[in-house]
């Protein structure tokens, strides 16, 4: 650990366009300052080469840490950043599991409360908008997409799993994708809020109802989840908390001079809105009962 501080962390997101991590920053933001830090922040557009060169970039200039929310699985650049002397922590995705300090979520817990609550709601042919099978996130949620129809003894249907990424577009294109098949889904859970955007403008443009002719659930309900009409139904996640809790850890490593594989995972919960459930009586921001795991 470096003995000469410049008061300097920074952050490495993959999407500056997605308020998530908008959020995330604004958490580092509000935990690093008590400590009389300035943050920095990076954009990869989910590029491996550009995360690879911002971190070459800010071990150059002497960051005092960074925090990084863009991994990938088994990622050289974090393996390389395991042996550079720089505390780091990852946060919302992580590379090898257990190897590193990390702030998140239980995403295999989150996406079974998701898929457990449309199976609950009667619907059978359920689909799901997959992150990409490199990134932690898209693995893990959709391993608790598949625990929920195998623990209610329905099958996985490959056709009903179409790739969308975690941005807009690649919802509208997945979405369309599931709703071209012979028989459709009549309900889909998206990887993330903003996949679950792209296929409610698809679905509405096709002049479907939700969640009458079909029901849409994201995951981390960003400030936009409420905002749509009919309201998305969402897995919540305390995304500031992520930011304030990943530079909390960030200066505990600094203060102490050495690394700590310290993990913080914290417990999603369900909040249910008109993406899934129609009709008054269910207040805009009612959670499901028994929300944690």
């Amino acid at each position: 650990m470096k003995l000469q501080r410049t008061l300097v962390l920074a952050v490495v997101i993959p999407d500056i366009t997605n308020p998530f991590f908008g959020g995330l920053f604004r958490g580092v933001e509000d935990g690093a300052a008590p400590g009389g830090y300035q943050v920095l922040l990076c954009n990869t557009d989910g590029s491996p080469d550009r995360q690879q060169a911002h971190l070459h970039s800010l071990i150059a200039r002497r960051v005092d840490g960074i925090i990084l929310a863009s991994s990938f699985l088994k990622d050289p650049a974090v393996r390389w950043l395991r042996h550079q002397h720089v505390p780091y922590v990852l946060v919302n995705r992580f590379s090898d599991e257990g190897a590193d300090p990390f702030v998140g979520s239980d995403d295999v817990a989150g996406a079974r409360l998701a898929t457990q609550h449309l199976i609950g709601l009667g619907h059978k042919r359920i689909g799901h908008l997959a992150g990409q099978s490199t990134v932690s996130t898209g693995v893990l949620r959709r391993r608790g997409f598949q625990a929920a129809l195998a623990e209610a003894g329905l099958d996985v249907r490959p056709e009903l799993v179409a790739e969308s990424g975690f941005v807009e577009e690649g919802g509208a294109r997945a979405m369309e994708r599931l709703l071209s098949l012979p028989e459709p889904p009549t309900a889909v859970f998206a990887v993330t809020d903003m996949v679950a955007v792209g296929a409610y403008g698809l679905a509405r443009g096709l002049g479907l109802r939700l969640p009458e002719d079909v029901a849409i659930v994201g995951y981390n309900d960003i400030p936009l989840a409420s905002r749509l009409v009919p309201g998305l139904t969402t897995v919540h996640v305390p995304i500031h908390e992520f930011g304030s809790a990943a530079a909390r850890l960030l200066l505990g490593q600094i203060a102490a001079g050495q690394a700590t594989p310290k993990r913080v995972v914290y417990s999603p919960q369900l909040v249910v809105r008109g993406s899934t459930v129609a009709g008054p009586g269910l207040p805009a921001d009612a959670p499901s009962r028994g929300m944690g795991e």
